[in-house]
């Protein structure tokens, strides 16, 4: 923190930016890890289904 405040006010806008930039990319891996799990779950479910009309017939 007390490196933070001496930086000069453009070096603070670089470092924030970076900082927002790196958040960003964490959220859209997070994202793309998200949308993996929904997709294998509704892998799942439509298996579950198919099972469960064959067992019925």
């Amino acid at each position: 923190m007390e490196i933070w405040e001496i930086l000069p006010e453009d070096q603070k806008k670089e470092i924030a930016l970076m900082k927002m930039d790196m958040k960003i990319l964490w959220l859209e891996a997070k994202i793309a890890e998200m949308e993996k799990m929904i997709e294998l779950k509704r892998k799942a479910i439509e298996n579950t289904k198919k099972i469960q009309q064959a067992l019925r017939k």
